[in-house]
């Protein structure tokens, strides 16, 4: 039987899970002296993600456990996926090299963000526990940047180990994706939003995401879209059903499913090979399918299927573009009167966030389940397109984009059936948005020293 390694998340320790250490060592073979639980410091606001990455690859060689291929089965909760995630691609697939972990179990993993992280520390340590620190007024601030909806690190990472060749595949590290689909009760529902478990979203959660690039050519009404693109590799995904961000780490003795959570949990650590590994990933979204059916017509919208859509805005000399607006209509020459858009903002677009160090990253919450309704009642075009500052329309500005009049950039237009291909629900999406960044004559000039009176 391989080792078990635990590892948990933000704010968190690893005396918490205690309880699921043995609650795996009761109900399987594993014994008390194969199972390691990791600890590490995540409320330092001088800690940064690749001091954790480089202090789990120093702790991992000092315990002495397993590096070859496959010798090691891992579970992590919340923040414990970004760090393991980049400790793979850092540490082995960088040097090519297959890291050492066989199944990796991730629970409600803070993959591509969470909406508590940019919420303040008012609510970290009232709500959740980051006023029972050691530090007691830091949080860990570098981590909770890192954490934050759009940020660029989860965007960087995700180029680094999601769409290229990575070791999460059927014959290499398993892994599995298990996030419930509640919030918190009591005074902890503060932290609560649309489609999370508290503190993440299923879609940041889930592993398997898309990535789409859009252009917008001087003069070209027509803008240059890439293929979508999904994540390279297998992973497995699940939700469950009435599960938030802590009882899905087995940490609610009181929860009426928590049998059918570890029996979950116990079949992820249990994959042997790819037939069965394949064979898991299809009943686990077949689950997932069963559990979101219930409520994708219903009239609340917390457990509906929501796609994290993160937009980069640049132009091309590279400059971020921070001042733009995404904009979701049926006819731009009837701004004025289109239902489309006043239904899509109405009721798909349930959140917006710019990542507060750089607003070009940001990320749209789109309401799958409302959006398709509307799209199917409207039975309309969806157009995509932006309007962004400096605008170069106005005779003050020598430098900018011509995007805010009617004739000047296009749109990406979607029917019916490409928007259910570029919304799809418990995902995030990168869109890389490039800008044609545009000079005017009077910016600099040259003249001929006879013509100048």
């Amino acid at each position: 039987m391989k080792p078990l390694l635990i590892i948990h998340g933000w704010s968190d320790e690893a005396s918490s899970f205690i309880g699921l250490a043995e609650a795996i060592e009761n109900t399987s073979s594993r014994q008390v002296s194969s199972l390691f639980l990791g600890n590490y410091v995540s409320l330092d606001d001088d800690v940064q993600m690749q001091d954790l990455v480089k202090g789990l690859a120093r702790a991992w060689k000092e315990q002495g456990l397993p590096t070859s291929p496959k010798s090691i089965d891992v579970i992590i909760h919340s923040t414990g996926g970004l760090i393991v995630r980049d400790w793979m691609q850092s540490i082995y697939t960088r040097h090519h090299l297959r890291p050492p972990i066989n199944n990796l179990l991730m629970l409600a993993p803070a993959n591509f963000g969470s909406p508590l992280a940019h919420k303040g520390r008012a609510i970290y340590g009232r709500v959740i526990k980051g006023f029972n620190s050691n530090k007691r007024f830091q949080t860990g601030s570098h981590i909770l940047n890192a954490l934050e909806m759009g940020s660029p690190y989860s965007w960087e990472l995700a180029q680094r180990d999601r769409f290229v060749d990575n070791p999460m595949h059927t014959s290499g590290v398993r892994t599995t994706v298990i996030v419930g689909n509640s919030g918190y009760s009591g005074i902890s529902s503060l932290a609560n939003e649309l489609g999370s478990d508290g503190t993440v979203y299923a879609a940041t959660a889930n592993l398997n995401c898309a990535a789409i690039e859009i252009s917008f050519p001087a003069g070209d009404r027509k803008p240059r879209v890439s293929r979508l693109k999904k994540s390279k590799g297998d992973t497995a995904f699940l939700v469950m059903d009435n599960f938030d961000h802590s009882s899905i780490a087995y940490k609610d003795d009181k929860h009426k499913d928590n049998e059918a959570l570890l029996g979950f949990m116990l079949k992820a650590l249990a994959i042997e090979n790819t037939i069965d590994f394949k064979q898991w990933i299809k009943d686990c979204e077949s689950h997932t399918r069963s559990v979101m059916a219930q409520y994708d017509n219903a009239r609340d919208a917390h457990k509906h299927g929501f796609q994290n859509t993160v937009f980069r805005v640049r132009d091309d000399h590279d400059f971020d573009v921070h001042d733009y607006v995404i904009e979701f209509y049926n006819d731009a020459s009837k701004a004025s009167n289109d239902k489309l858009a006043e239904q899509f903002n109405k009721k798909a677009v349930v959140k917006v966030h710019a990542y507060k160090g750089n607003a070009s990253f940001r990320s749209f919450m789109i309401d799958c389940s409302a959006l398709y309704r509307v799209l199917h009642k409207q039975a309309k075009t969806l157009n995509i397109s932006l309007s962004a500052m400096p605008d170069l329309n106005d005779s003050r500005n020598l430098v900018g984009y011509r995007s805010f009049e009617n004739d000047d950039i296009g749109q990406l237009a979607l029917s019916m059936k490409q928007a259910q291909t570029f919304f799809e629900a418990n995902r995030t999406l990168f869109v890389d948005i490039r800008l044609c960044r545009e000079q005017k004559d009077e910016l600099f000039w040259i003249k001929n020293l006879d013509a100048i009176d």
